[in-house]
């Protein structure tokens, strides 16, 4: 199998083939059940915040 590499402009134009006949966006089930990056950050500042403002004894 050789691999083909493609020009700027025949790139662009098998990318748009590509995306408007062939690749089907699954949305959220690529990511359900996962937390992304930002949330996990989110959540761990509210954490540090909760633990910063009730210190245990």
């Amino acid at each position: 199998m050789k691999m083909h590499f493609y020009n700027g402009q025949e790139a662009d134009k098998v990318a748009t083939q590509f995306f408007k006949y062939y690749y089907h966006d699954r949305g959220k089930m690529k990511w359900s059940g996962f937390l992304l990056s930002e949330h996990t950050a989110a959540l761990n500042k509210e954490i540090d915040k909760e633990h910063n403002d009730n210190p245990q004894k």
